[in-house]
């Protein structure tokens, strides 16, 4: 691969051969300290930070309020994953460094948490989303707004004067990208929201569906 590589849902961009970032779009910090604040209200909300410090990324969490979102979470990234590192009083999180932000809960507690914080929830970019890996809770996940994938896409599509735009995706913040694309393939487990505005419905993500997809393009390229 040569094309840099959009991750973290458009808020970093890094080279795909030594991972190294080049661009990263920080959440405003008073949003960081805002939804803190506001969470400590909740005993089923805790959000999880996801911070880019010392050149490289990190994923933080309050050990002190192991809600079961968290507990989940972090049940399905397993003890190796070097990113993990928890709040601890000698190891403080510094808001400046989030650039993402992802509260794990049942779905009513986090319409409600964003209810009662839609002041905050309107200078960040915001999704709601159903995942399949965690039946029964939800995700709510903000960042910057302009840390989307859209947004991302076409500061890359800039770069690389690229002269077309194919999408993939299955979520809610993929909606914003398939928007701007020339052509949006929404692979068969996506949401219904997705299905609507994409150009197609391609197979199940489980069956390597994009990567057939894209090799099947490639191939008709070639034998032109």
């Amino acid at each position: 691969m040569t094309l840099p590589i959009i991750t973290y849902g458009g808020t970093v961009t890094a080279d795909p051969v030594t991972g190294t970032a080049y661009d990263v779009r920080f959440t405003q910090p008073d949003v960081v300290t805002d939804v803190i604040r506001a969470a400590k209200d909740h005993a089923n909300i805790e959000p999880i930070f996801f911070t880019f410090e010392d050149g490289r990324d990190w994923i933080r969490w309050d050990p002190s309020r192991m809600t079961v979102g968290v507990e989940v979470f972090l049940s399905k990234r397993g003890a190796k994953d070097r990113r993990l590192r928890p709040i601890l009083g000698d190891d403080p999180l510094d808001v400046r460094t989030v650039h993402y932000v992802s509260i794990l809960a049942k779905r009513p507690d986090l319409v409600a948490f964003r209810a009662e914080n839609q002041v905050t929830m309107m200078h960040v970019a915001h999704f709601l989303s159903t995942d399949p890996g965690t039946p029964g809770l939800d995700w709510l996940e903000f960042h910057h707004p302009d840390g989307t994938k859209a947004a991302a896409v076409q500061r890359l599509r800039a770069d690389v004067k690229a002269h077309r735009l194919v999408a993939f995706g299955d979520n809610h913040n993929d909606a914003p990208m398939f928007e701007i694309a020339d052509e949006a393939h929404a692979v068969q487990n996506s949401v219904p929201e997705l299905v609507a505005i994409a150009t197609s419905v391609i197979d199940h993500h489980e069956d390597d569906a994009v990567a057939r997809f894209i090799a099947s393009e490639m191939a008709g390229v070639s034998r032109s």
